[in-house]
Formats: C-alpha cells, sequence, structure tokens
C-alpha cells in the first residue's frame, strides 16, 4: 500500500511544476508593478494610515530630498504626477499645495513648480539698512575663525546632535563699504560639512547658501529666525568697533533642509543704528 501511495503521489511534482509555469507570468508581472510603483510612498515609511495626498505628499519629500530634482528644476506637470501616482488631478494639485506651503517648492504662474532654493530669501543682509549710496552693494565676506569641536549643549539640541558629535563653527563678518555690519557665529553638522572647511580655507564667499548646496550638497529649504535686542558683550562690541553693552538686534536662525532637518544654527548681531526690517501684511 506505501508503494503504490508513492507512485500515486510522484506525479504531484509534475503537477507543481506546471503549476508553476502557468503562474510565471503573474510572478512577472507582479515585479514590474513593483519596480513601477518604486516611488509611491509606501516605499519610504509613509503612514499607510495618512490621507492618500499626505503619503504622496511624503513621497515626494523624500525624492526631491534624494535630489531627484536639482533646486530651480521644474517638477512633472500636475497631470503627469497624478497619472504616476494614479491620483486625480484635484488631490495632486493638494500634494503640491502642501509642498509649497512647506516652502519646499514654488509655484511659477505659467512655467510650472519648482524645487525651492531658500538662498535668494534667506540672505541675512535684508536686516541691514543701507547709508547712502554704497561703492560697492555686495558685501564682503571674512572668516575670522574657524574651527571644529563639540558645540555647546544647546546648539547640539538645535542641530539633532548626540553628545559627542563635533560640529564647524565659523565666525564671519559682512562688510559695507569697509563698514561691518554684521557679525554671524555660525554653527553646521560636521558629519555634512567636512568638505566645507577646506573650500573656506581659500575661499570667502559672500553668501554661504549656494555653497553647501555646490561643496556639501546641502539644499537649504527655509529658514525660522528669531529677533531680540541684546546688550553686545566685550568681544562682539569690538568686531563692530563699538563700546560693551551697546544695543545690538541679535538674529538667531535655524536653517532646515528640504526633509525638515536642521543644517544651520547661527547667531548674527546688526548694530541697532543699522537694523531695519520691511514686511508686507495681506
Amino acid at each position: 500500500m506505501l508503494i503504490k501511495k508513492s507512485a500515486k503521489n510522484a506525479s504531484l511534482p509534475k503537477k507543481n511544476a506546471s503549476l508553476s509555469k502557468k503562474n510565471t507570468p503573474l510572478l512577472k508581472k507582479n515585479a514590474s508593478l513593483s519596480q513601477k510603483n518604486t516611488s509611491l510612498p509606501l516605499e519610504n515609511g509613509s503612514d499607510p494610515r495618512l490621507p492618500r495626498y499626505l503619503q504622496v505628499r511624503d513621497d515626494l519629500l523624500q525624492r526631491i530630498t534624494l535630489r531627484s530634482w536639482a533646486a530651480d528644476e521644474a517638477l512633472p506637470s500636475e497631470d503627469k504626477l497624478a497619472a504616476e501616482y494614479e491620483i486625480a488631478v484635484g488631490t495632486m494639485r493638494k500634494v503640491l499645495d502642501a509642498l509649497v506651503t512647506d516652502g519646499v517648492v514654488d509655484r511659477v504662474r505659467g512655467r510650472g513648480t519648482f524645487v525651492a532654493r531658500a538662498a535668494e530669501r534667506s540672505s541675512m543682509l535684508r536686516f541691514v539698512r543701507l547709508h547712502g549710496k554704497t561703492k560697492n552693494p555686495l558685501p564682503t565676506a571674512q572668516i575670522r575663525s574657524m574651527t571644529t569641536e563639540v558645540p555647546p549643549v544647546a546648539v547640539a539640541d538645535k542641530l539633532k546632535l548626540k553628545p559627542r558629535d563635533k560640529a564647524l563653527y565659523l565666525h564671519r563678518t559682512r562688510s559695507l563699504d569697509d563698514e561691518i555690519v554684521l557679525s554671524e557665529h555660525i554653527w553646521l553638522p560636521l558629519a555634512r560639512f567636512r568638505k566645507l572647511q577646506k573650500y573656506l580655507k581659500s575661499n570667502s564667499p559672500a553668501s554661504l547658501y549656494p555653497v553647501y548646496e555646490s561643496e556639501c550638497d546641502v539644499l537649504v529649504s527655509r529658514a525660522i529666525d528669531d529677533l531680540t535686542a541684546k546688550p553686545l558683550n566685550r568681544a562682539n562690541a569690538a568686531v563692530f568697533k563699538l563700546k560693551t553693552k551697546t544695543v545690538a538686534i541679535c538674529v538667531e536662525r535655524l536653517m532646515l533642509d528640504h526633509a525638515g532637518e536642521p543644517v544651520e544654527w547661527r547667531t548674527s548681531f546688526v548694530p541697532a543704528e543699522r537694523f531695519q526690517y520691511t514686511a508686507e501684511v495681506r
């Protein structure tokens, strides 16, 4: 009886092999679908319980962070993106609206949607009042000191660094017509900005944000500024050749990349007589 049963089961491998061949097209089809959907939100860890438009937003954000599109480069049209994610055009428009609100992309009427570059709209010089006509409207920058060290705890917290993580520290001044109008203390995570140290040893760019991108592949997206009036300590007063405790405007800035990760903590001082701030509220 055992021998007969074995003989009967001998046909099973052939039957399974036939089923395997029959299902091969299905496996290939599933593999094709998997490749097609590699950019979809479920692949990046987005919470599947979120509304669909938020899942798509998270996926697009990750792709922008990974530099699928360069700064100032246009994203595909709403129609093409909607087709790629298999959602309605109206839903895709809602996704892009959310990214515009977050400062990740900019919309240009009649041209399209572009990866945002924060450098132009984040210049610290917008806080500086110009006195009359200047010989040179572009500021000159000077790196007064540059070190790598474990930052103060408060700075490490701002940059989300671990207790022993090092940071690149810069003390930089910017001048107009040979007058120092900004004194800046800048902290950067060393792990992301090692190449910057070498670059700044032989260069002194007027703006650092484009250099972050070109040298370190770090694209800044938005800034959070906190302005207060503070008396200058002895060291900062000496930079401006002012008396200690002279009132200045202190601008504390946290700069974030497109993923919302902190990339810079900057404390800047502007003499009160040089400070201005203009905002249009509608």
